[in-house]
């Protein structure tokens, strides 16, 4: 899951119930704030936390993120109708990606639903849409508890996961499966974790047993803690949009920055020919009329920043939205917001600098890029289950 973008205005985040255990290992002490809660840019170093991700395990505090439990007969009728997600076909232990859409059709957030039981459902978002969630589910025999603030979440990440998992004596936890259980009376869940080809495994539990858990994987794994800033490269290597930062969510802006799954690069998070979804009619009138488009680029260079001005053949197109260096591909990847006719093997992106310079820019294959093209060729059901 991508977190939302970082707070501006906040002076005192709370803390996530991890929060004490984090602050514990964490030797660059360096913090921000995520939808109102303490979260940490960078424990160690972001070259250190990026490469035990890559090659080893790592453990983040999930804490941030928004979270609800829905439950009833109509449960899945409803998050597939709130959401993208295609909720009705999964089975049991099964999840899938999907977006919030307003009526006209605009990405308002991500989100990922696990079917844990017949009739109960983990929903996450980056971010909170608490009335959303409620105003979408009345009239239905649906029951939905925003469990943000009842849980503690932690993510184990990395190609090693399965050995900090039974290091930790969580030999139980699937890595492929979602589940759920109680815990001293307290449902808890367990849910696949993926940051592009970065596998891993989210745990959800009481926040009582926070520190408890934490300092079990910690001192019986090899797992290290792993801050937003390293996950961000590993964001950028997906190709996954962080709401907030590469798209202004729909029900915040004006109608100028409303992006539509299809300028995001996610069509293939909302599939026409599948089952209804809040937006869809208004999808399909503007399907393949795209005014914007966001794709991925890699530099030919050492660093840039967000607002850099995007150029083809001398005219500016665009501009950057998100970028960050990433250490196994030495080059700067970005995001860049650009108009949707623009369609080039090599772009410029201006560098702040004295005299103004441009450096190349090529589109950047990423995990998100190829579902979205093996979609558009197919035109089929979304290809983002994880089962």
């Amino acid at each position: 899951m991508i977190f939302a973008t970082e707070d501006i205005f906040v002076d005192a985040p709370r803390p996530t119930p991890l929060y004490a255990a984090a602050a514990s290992v964490s030797e660059a002490n360096l913090w921000t704030s995520v939808n109102g809660w303490t979260a940490s840019r960078v424990y160690s170093s972001v070259a250190e936390e990026y490469d035990a991700a890559c090659n080893n395990a790592v453990i983040g505090d999930f804490g941030p993120m928004a979270r609800y439990a829905v439950r009833g007969n109509d449960a899945a009728q409803f998050l597939a109708r709130l959401t993208t997600a295609p909720a009705i076909s999964l089975h049991i232990g099964e999840g899938a990606r999907g977006l919030l859409l307003t009526d006209e059709g605009h990405v308002i957030d991500l989100a990922e639903v696990s079917r844990l039981s017949e009739e109960l459902f983990l929903v996450t978002f980056p971010g909170p849409h608490a009335r959303r969630v409620d105003l979408a589910a009345r009239g239905m025999d649906v029951e939905v508890q925003d469990i943000s603030s009842d849980v503690a979440a932690l993510g184990i990440m990395g190609p090693q996961t399965g050995s900090a998992l039974n290091a930790a004596g969580l030999k139980s936890v699937s890595e492929t499966f979602a589940a759920s259980s109680v815990l001293r009376g307290v449902e808890t869940a367990t849910r696949p974790l993926q940051f592009g080809g970065i596998q891993g495994v989210e745990l959800i539990f009481p926040k009582d047993e926070a520190l408890t858990i934490w300092e079990r994987i910690i001192r019986r794994s090899m797992a290290r803690p792993i801050g937003l800033d390293a996950m961000e490269i590993l964001r950028l290597e997906s190709g996954v949009p962080r709401s907030g930062l590469d798209f202004i969510p729909a029900d915040r802006r004006s109608s100028a920055t409303k992006r539509t799954p299809e300028e995001l690069g996610l069509a293939h998070l909302a599939p026409l020919d599948g089952g209804w979804f809040n937006g869809r009619r208004a999808l399909r009138k503007s399907a393949g009329r795209p005014e914007r488009r966001l794709i991925s680029l890699s530099l030919d260079a050492e660093e840039t920043v967000p607002g850099a001005g995007v150029y083809l053949a001398g005219k500016n197109i665009g501009r950057i939205t998100s970028c960050g260096w990433s250490p196994s591909r030495k080059r700067v990847l970005a995001f860049a917001d650009i108009g949707a006719a623009c369609h080039s093997p090599e772009f410029e992106v201006s560098m702040a600098m004295p005299g103004e310079k441009r450096v190349l820019a090529k589109p950047f294959e990423t995990t998100e890029s190829v579902l979205e093209r093996q979609f558009s060729s197919e035109q089929g059901r979304a290809t983002d289950f994880r089962r």
